[in-house]
């Protein structure tokens, strides 16, 4: 090889090198630099409902689009509620039902180990530690699908409250956004 060619890769391999660092700046660090545009997470909608809004006065789409900001927060300070951090919590709600359902989910298997357990002492003691296992794997584990059935029930019908509130909320919310819409000379539908 070359000097000159040498050289040149030793060059290339060093801007390489320094891009990769300063990209390696930028997303781990946070750090912007000149020239460097950073993506970040796109905006929430401020028509989460997806409403088909029409500029009856011939708005612009900025005056627009902040027309419907305004109206946003008007109708989250007007219910008190703002959908996108409802929808949050709802969704936190659903992931601790699922969870808590699926843990009480197995209660007859855990019930009848446990049960069985508790069988071959009470059978060793009486004799017959095969049959004790079996009287105490049937009785305990009858319970514990009992006590399993329950709770996933109970898991449902709380997320199931949860997600009827939420949309009764939401309808409220979404009839003020309209509301604020119009006044500001919107055809809303």
């Amino acid at each position: 090889m070359t000097k000159d060619r040498e050289s040149m890769m030793h060059r290339a391999g060093a801007v390489s090198q320094a891009a990769v660092v300063a990209t390696l700046l930028v997303v781990a660090g946070g750090i912007a630099l000149p020239g460097v545009a950073l993506a970040g997470p796109p905006g929430l909608s401020t028509n989460p409902a997806n409403l088909a809004i029409f500029p009856a006065r011939g708005q612009t789409p900025e005056q627009q689009k902040a027309d419907e900001s305004a109206a946003y927060d008007w109708a989250s300070q007007q219910t008190r509620w703002d959908p996108y951090q409802a929808k949050a919590v709802l969704d936190q709600q659903g992931h601790s039902s699922a969870q808590a359902a699926n843990a009480a989910r197995g209660g007859a298997l855990k019930g009848a180990a446990g049960g069985a357990l508790a069988g071959v002492a009470i059978g060793a003691i009486a004799g017959d530690a095969g049959k004790g296992a079996a009287i105490g794997a049937a009785s305990l584990g009858m319970t514990g699908g009992v006590r399993s059935r329950r709770a996933a029930r109970a898991a449902d019908q709380a997320s199931d409250a949860a997600a009827a509130a939420f949309q009764q909320q939401y309808a409220l919310w979404t009839k003020n956004f309209m509301v604020a819409m119009e006044a500001k000379g919107y055809t809303v539908r």
